[in-house]
């Protein structure tokens, strides 16, 4: 008869809040460079939040410490620190999750799936730390799971006047009282063809194309799943039965091999093309503040073997994590996924043969694989439009931070007065050249941050040109596919407009100035599941509806929710109000 003995108790004290006290954590980076950096900037963020919570009489406890010695900051880290965290808050206590910074949604987010209390993901609207971007990527992780009928659910809160607006305080109030809050979502509506009759012969290719997608599926390969934390963006084969898209699944020490085979003189001449085509490009000699040569190398060696191991493989596009994995090994990718996402990139052979000569080989920043399915769609459509090669490039940027402009801004050629909420759209790559007014000459290398990305690495810092966008996202609520879709424009700015938001931002990467018509700043914040955003360009609004709308009939035939986002209306566009000679607005936030 076996003896048995109970297992020791390793949790630390249990939480006991009261009744007027909120639980708050704080999820962060797994690299503690970026930690350590970032933490000023979370304390102010809960100091707003305490200050906000106390004028309704209620106290944030902190389930971990504001400064933990060992580490030098006081964020959760790593899976297994939030798994401890998480073991001492009651299942049931009302939960704020305070993001002031990018965070790596699996330290917290498998606790979150059980937790029974309410969730309040709450972050301050500021650009100089990505908060809302790591804000929208939680969120959108939780929005995946079906919550039980015995969980209280999440919500989602922002706000860029330090929490003492009246709509914050409303806000709040109704998640103490309820649990949660409501936002307005009226600016989106479920996809129905019959509203587009004038658009039919876009939503006939939708659907055909759908069909040629389920005959012949596409096949995607991803260079290892969950780039920082985001499992919002990692979906799984199962996923995607039925949907024409198929995963190949590789490794990214296999794309290392492959690079060390890649020539010396041949990953430098990939570069140099670039910079024969205008391509700012500086090398020094200072590994922590300058583009290096090793960098340079490196850039042109893993391009070439992406391009060569999608031939091999016969992929249509890939995702490349590089974080937590090659981050360790040589440069960071953002060079390489511009060049992949550009229809002019430098001509690479496979086996005596140019690889997608003149095509932009689709590339998902992040591994990101919501970025990646939409990018497949919007292949389909636009080879369909006649629009390929020369519009058919395709991108993904942080919705990283947006503010009120008013004044002068250039749009088709036309200067106008402009009055809106204009997003800062940015990422560190991935933008293609054909993004860019002036192609690769409008584009400069730039270093790194070195507190994200201590490997190294060339961001192709650039202004995106002014032109009809069509926006998007592909997502899973409670395991459902769906897919966001809208129009907007991307605008010229004054020089010294762009420079203040990049000074506000990140000043090193590519940036998009973003009009999204009829969805304003907090509608877009309430209903956008990711902190990505797929945007891509058509040469005028109508063409742009196009697109819009074929997409969206394509991805309701493959089992898609599709759902329209805003105003897609002619007469609304930017390009229908500079030919009139109207103003543009009026500002909304």
């Amino acid at each position: 008869m076996l003896s048995w003995t109970q297992p020791e108790n390793t949790v630390d004290t249990m939480l006991a809040p009261g009744k007027k006290q909120i639980v708050l954590v704080a999820n962060g980076d797994h690299r503690r460079t970026a930690n350590i950096a970032c933490q000023s900037a979370q304390l102010e963020c809960e100091r707003q939040l305490r200050q906000a919570f106390a004028r309704e009489g209620y106290e944030l406890v902190r389930a971990h410490p504001e400064v933990d010695p060992a580490l030098g900051h006081g964020f959760i880290e790593t899976q297994a620190q939030g798994r401890d965290v998480f073991a001492r808050i009651p299942a049931a206590a009302p939960l704020v999750v305070a993001e002031a910074v990018w965070q790596y949604s699996n330290h917290v987010v498998y606790n979150l799936w059980e937790h029974r209390g309410p969730i309040l993901v709450a972050s301050n609207f500021d650009g100089a730390w990505p908060g809302l971007v790591g804000a929208l990527g939680l969120e959108a992780c939780l929005t995946r799971h079906r919550f039980s009928s015995g969980q209280a659910g999440h919500s989602i809160l922002w706000s860029s006047e330090k929490f003492e607006d009246g709509g914050s305080a409303k806000k709040i109030r109704q998640w103490l009282a309820e649990g949660k809050i409501d936002h307005d979502l009226s600016h989106a509506r479920r996809f129905d063809p019959a509203n587009f009759a004038s658009y039919g012969a876009a939503l006939d290719f939708g659907v055909s194309a759908a069909k040629n997608f389920r005959a012949r599926p596409r096949l995607l390969g991803l260079y290892d799943p969950l780039c920082m934390g985001m499992i919002n963006a990692a979906f799984d084969e199962r996923d995607l039965t039925g949907t024409g898209i198929q995963l190949r699944r590789l490794n990214q020490s296999d794309l290392y091999a492959r690079m060390l085979e890649v020539p010396h003189g041949e990953a430098m001449g990939y570069v140099k093309w670039l910079i024969d085509r205008g391509f700012k490009l500086k090398i020094g000699s200072n590994p922590f503040t300058d583009i290096t040569e090793k960098a340079v190398l490196e850039s042109g060696r893993m391009y070439a073997a992406i391009v060569r191991h999608v031939a091999e493989e016969g992929l249509d596009g890939v995702g490349i994590a590089y974080q937590l994995g090659l981050a360790r090994l040589c440069a960071a990718s953002d060079l390489t996924e511009a060049m992949l996402n550009s229809t002019t990139r430098p001509p690479v052979e496979y086996r005596g043969r140019p690889v997608m000569a003149g095509r932009p080989i689709m590339c998902a920043n992040e591994a990101d694989m919501g970025c990646a399915v939409d990018q497949a769609l919007s292949r389909e459509i636009y080879r369909g439009s006649g629009l390929e090669p020369l519009w058919s490039e395709t991108t993904q940027h942080d919705i990283r931070w947006g503010d009120n402009y008013s004044g002068g801004a250039v749009f088709g050629g036309r200067e106008f007065e402009l009055d809106a909420f204009i997003w800062a759209f940015e990422l560190s790559g991935n933008t293609p050249a054909g993004h860019v007014a002036e192609s690769w000459a409008g584009m400069e290398g730039v270093r790194q941050p070195y507190d994200f990305f201590i490997e190294n690495g060339i961001c192709t810092r650039c202004l995106a040109k002014p032109g009809e966008l069509v926006w998007s996202r592909v997502f899973l609520d409670q395991e459902q596919f769906c897919i966001d879709i809208g129009r907007g424009a991307a605008v010229e700015l004054p020089a010294t407009e762009s420079q203040r938001r990049w000074d506000a931002t990140t000043r090193q990467w590519p940036l998009m100035h973003a009009m999204l018509y009829g969805v304003s700043r907090d509608q877009l914040m309430a209903r956008h599941k990711s902190n990505h955003i797929t945007v891509s360009y058509a040469p005028d609004a109508r063409s742009a509806n196009e697109i819009a709308l074929a997409k969206a009939a394509m991805a309701q035939s493959l089992g898609f929710r599709a759902t329209i986002c805003g105003d897609i209306s002619l007469e609304n566009s930017l390009e229908s109000g500079c030919k009139a000679g109207k103003a543009v607005g009026p500002g909304e936030s």
